[in-house]
């Protein structure tokens, strides 16, 4: 997450078909950006905090290829699950397929344990970010973490 992302796009190699994410918080020009992300082939993703309401989306589901749910405040790896994101993931699902927005995608990242990626999975998640939680479990080679949450979504 930075600010102002729109100034900020040439740092990137950003490649064709690429999800780009940008932090609804980090920009008062939500939509500039967005469209900038996809001119230059990539696909637009945005990204809300555990407190942001979903309404933010709104004006910007013509915009945007996904959506990303923070499952925890971002800032470090390690922390517990927001517990009512989970609730938030199954009414975005809702909320797109009945808006006629079925295609746009969701991402969580955040707590993307084992346990908890089958229930973002049930709540309707698309893509999930893996970290300490799960794919770099301690106790677990780096192949038989990624089998077992494979497993679990």
């Amino acid at each position: 997450m930075i600010d102002k992302p729109e100034d900020k796009l040439d740092w990137f190699d950003i490649q064709e078909g690429e999800y780009v994410s940008v932090h609804y918080e980090s920009t008062n020009h939500v939509q500039r950006t967005l469209t900038e992300i996809q001119q230059r082939g990539a696909r637009a993703m945005l990204a809300l905090n555990p407190a942001t309401p979903l309404a933010v989306l709104e004006d910007c589901l013509p915009d945007i290829d996904a959506v990303l749910l923070m499952t925890v405040n971002p800032g470090y790896a390690g922390q517990k699950l927001v517990q009512q994101t989970l609730e938030k993931i199954t009414r975005l699902r809702k909320w797109l397929d009945d808006a006629g927005y079925a295609i746009i995608k969701i991402e969580v990242d955040g707590n993307v344990s084992f346990d908890n990626a089958k229930k973002m999975r049930d709540a309707g998640a698309d893509i999930f970010v893996a970290g300490s939680s799960s794919v770099f479990h301690m106790e677990m080679t780096l192949e038989g973490a990624i089998a077992k949450l494979r497993e679990s979504i």
